[in-house]
């Protein structure tokens, strides 16, 4: 049995490769002897591939574009892109017994993007008459006329189930779907399953985590108010943990922005470092070395998600910094509201006391445990959508 994945498993933002990679390993684990295939929507045949150069400037470019042109530009370099790579993935389509669309906020329309890719890969899923099943997506509501045309190119196909990764998600899905579509349900993320997938990560007991995102990558992508997004935030929360009996360790999930921002923390924070109670973490490269690092601290606290969902995978105590409401919506899933710092005033001494309280509050292991289960079950349940395996009653119901 061949089973398909198309998600972003080479992606220099590490958490994307994370999802990936615990989808891969549930499906091979429901379905001993499958072939899993992943399928990179940017094209990516391995990692450290670059699709895009000096990304920022070219967001900035784009941003200062009316959208007319700023459609036409993406439509254009995507295409080039999407035509080279169709060949590799009607040979992964073909014999497949079923395709996941799945993980991360794929349904997104930042200038097309997504629109154009998920568009293609449901077209060759279509014509070669495979079963499909969004899984655990993230949706956006920010869809344009001709981003919801390119989206709907997945209800030609033979869509079978879609699962959406929480509420505001579904929300966006419903106001900007009609009803071509399956009634959507919600599943947990492919992520919470990163310690069966990865395996026990090294202790590095006595040192919390600070995840650093570069401000203008949050910006650019943000739906909601951000939280600790001024000049000098980070290196001030750092000074905070350290002035609360934390030692500090500074980590990024791999962006090339995040990676720069990373490092130009060494010198402001200099201080610290010498004196042993601040390290600044060598960028992973792997999605298994992002798990090992962030599950093997005390506890941690990012902006990114899914250094926060490898976090709680792991059973350590997280604390979210918002920017988007996945972030909010996954905490207020694993009932932990009240560590989700979403005030964009929030002072870092305020933060600083948030992560303590987190760790001296633990993880509910009830609900840890019903997390992890519940994220297995909604694989099993798209699977079962499509044909393969058995069914799961409630699987994905969470």
């Amino acid at each position: 049995m061949k089973l398909v994945l198309f998600g972003l498993p080479y992606s220099p933002n590490l958490g994307d490769g994370v999802i990936a990679e615990c989808l891969a390993h549930a499906l091979r684990d429901l379905v001993p002897g499958a072939e899993v295939v992943t399928v990179d929507l940017s094209g990516r045949e391995g990692f450290g591939q670059v699709t895009v150069r000096n990304r920022s400037a070219v967001l900035k470019l784009l941003g200062a574009l009316p959208r007319p042109a700023r459609h036409a530009l993406v439509t254009w370099k995507l295409g080039r892109m999407l035509d080279a790579a169709e060949p590799r993935w009607r040979a992964a389509v073909e014999g497949a017994g079923a395709v996941l669309i799945g993980g991360g906020q794929l349904f997104s329309d930042a200038d097309l993007n997504f629109p154009l890719k998920i568009a293609r890969a449901a077209g060759i899923a279509g014509t070669a008459g495979v079963p499909v099943a969004i899984h655990a997506v993230g949706v956006s509501r920010n869809w344009s006329a001709a981003g919801a045309r390119l989206f709907s190119r997945v209800f030609a196909a033979d869509l079978r189930r879609v699962a959406i990764r929480d509420a505001p998600s579904i929300a966006a899905w419903k106001a900007q779907v009609a009803g071509a579509s399956p009634v959507p349900v919600s599943a947990r993320d492919p992520g919470l399953l990163a310690a069966a997938c990865y395996g026990p990560a090294p202790r590095q007991e006595g040192w919390v985590g600070l995840g650093v995102t570069d401000p203008a990558l949050l910006g650019y992508h943000a739906d909601a108010e951000v939280a600790g997004r001024g000049a000098g935030f980070t290196e001030a929360l750092a000074r905070a943990l350290v002035a609360g009996g934390q030692r500090v360790l500074l980590f990024c999930n791999g962006a090339e922005e995040d990676r720069a921002a990373l490092e130009a923390l060494a010198d402001p924070l200099g201080d610290l470092i010498a004196a042993g109670q601040v390290r600044i973490a060598p960028v992973s490269t792997r999605p298994a070395e992002l798990a090992h690092l962030v599950g093997g601290l005390d506890g941690l606290v990012a902006h990114r998600l899914h250094a926060c969902i490898l976090g709680y995978a792991y059973g350590r105590p997280v604390v979210g910094l918002g920017w988007d409401r996945k972030v909010e919506s996954f905490f207020a899933s694993v009932e932990a509201e009240r560590f989700c710092v979403t005030d964009p005033a929030a002072r870092p001494e305020a933060v600083a006391a948030t992560v303590a309280g987190a760790l001296a509050s633990g993880v509910d292991a009830t609900v840890h445990g019903r997390a992890l289960d519940e994220a297995r079950a909604a694989v099993q349940a798209a699977l079962a959508a499509c044909g393969v395996g058995g069914e799961v009653a409630g699987a994905g119901e969470g």
